[in-house]
């Protein structure tokens, strides 16, 4: 009975000891995976905020090149075009410092926004900070072009990615309401209507080009057409308050540029009327403008 009971012992003390030595191995392998898990949470979450980050250096990088090549394009002194180009990048929250911005050959400007952000969880894993960084160049020359355009106007400014904003607020001109009219069209509107439903209705507009308004035509009767486009990406005119011609019918807009935006929203009571919107990119024109040529009508443009 003695010796029984003492191997019976021995047998349960070893059976334990295996047992304790596996959930020992089992924790230190579970705390091994969770700390990796962890990391690579960390790593996805502040890379996710990188690629934000980098999308809005792209805006800031675009903001500057074009509003160096504008400058360039009124007052060729590289030295004015290089402190817009600077001012444009503080101002989207770019580092200056970081970022280089050039002028080649007296007509094209060249940015690189630049940016070091923070990590919140990386750094446990000694990564404090990533640099994102964006390129655009812009030129002034020769006219560029798009088309399936919305038929209003925005005024110019310089747009942050993912901002709500008042595209259109009641009158945008003496005697019109915002939108416009392409070439042969009648201002009233069933032809308002049509060009809000198919924006491939539009003319192929450049950049210095005078565009009619669409007086005679307020806003409540198209809201339902707008209201169709909501959530979706939709190109518009970009235009300058200072330089809106005449009135009535014979109201002019300048065609300043392009941008994309989706609209959010719009809004119709009494005499008040808005259209929402967050701003997407800038319109790139491509290969459409000839940088540096002075013949003909002259604008700025995006380069890819």
């Amino acid at each position: 009975m003695t010796g029984r009971y003492s191997w019976t012992h021995i047998f349960k003390g070893f059976s334990h000891s295996v047992r304790d030595d596996e959930n020992g191995q089992s924790l230190v392998i579970f705390s091994l995976f969770l700390t990796i898990l962890i990391g690579m949470l960390a790593i996805v979450l502040d890379l996710g905020y990188g690629t934000v980050m980098q999308r809005q250096m792209q805006l800031a990088a675009d903001a500057a090149a074009l509003a160096g090549a504008a400058d360039l394009a009124t007052a060729p002194i590289e030295s004015i075009a290089i402190q817009r180009m600077q001012d444009v990048l503080t101002a989207n929250n770019a580092d200056a410092q970081l970022s280089t911005f050039t002028v080649i050959d007296g007509s094209t400007t060249d940015v690189w926004a630049r940016l070091s952000v923070p990590t919140f969880f990386s750094g446990l894993f000694g990564l404090d900070e990533i640099q994102v960084e964006a390129h655009a160049s812009a030129a002034a020359g020769q006219i560029v072009e798009s088309g399936n355009l919305m038929p209003f106007v925005v005024q110019e400014g310089e747009w942050v990615l993912g901002q709500p904003v008042v595209l259109w607020e009641d009158q945008n001109g003496p005697g019109n309401f915002g939108w416009v009219r392409w070439t042969g069209q009648q201002p009233n509107t069933p032809t308002l209507e049509a060009s809000i439903d198919d924006p491939s209705r539009s003319d192929t507009v450049s950049i210095g080009d005078l565009i009619s308004g669409h007086s005679g035509v307020s806003f409540k009767p198209v809201q339902s057409n707008l209201n169709a486009w909501i959530g979706e990406t939709v190109t518009v005119i970009l235009y300058d308050p200072d330089e809106v011609q005449d009135n009535g019918s014979n109201l002019t807009y300048t065609v300043r540029g392009f941008a994309y935006f989706v609209l959010t929203g719009t809004y119709s009571h009494g005499s008040n009327s808005e259209i929402y919107g967050t701003f997407v990119s800038y319109v790139p024109l491509g290969g459409v403008i000839n940088p540096g040529v002075t013949t003909g009508a002259q604008g700025v443009g995006l380069l890819q």
